[in-house]
């Protein structure tokens, strides 16, 4: 309640893919990760989109000056590579690591 996934006018329809059963349980898998390492959950977002190589740029979203503030504070975290392997272990293959794989908004499926 109250986030964009929820907010018709904020985004709940691009959102909507990825409320899925599997997406949701790996998030919740995250959650211990980012405490252990004392990061908010969009910290540790940001800061492991950061040390991905194939990423030149973290582009995140924010509707209030406190979540851009919170995910600015993640920009000069660097994740140890254990936690490294734990976001692996959790997000599995729902994330891209081929980047030959990826697709531009032009070309991949809505």
């Amino acid at each position: 309640e109250g986030s964009r996934a929820t907010d018709d006018k904020g985004g709940a329809r691009m959102i909507q893919r990825w409320m899925r059963d599997d997406v949701l349980a790996a998030v919740q898998e995250l959650r211990p990760v980012a405490e252990e390492t004392g990061l908010t959950m969009p910290q540790l977002a940001v800061a492991w989109v950061l040390q991905n190589p194939n990423v030149a740029s973290a582009i995140v979203g924010a509707s209030r000056p406190e979540q851009v503030a919170d995910s600015a504070a993640a920009a000069g975290v660097r994740l140890e590579p254990d936690v490294l392997k734990k976001i692996d272990a959790a997000v599995g293959s729902l994330a891209e690591r081929d980047p030959a794989q990826t697709k531009s908004p032009a070309t991949r499926e809505a």
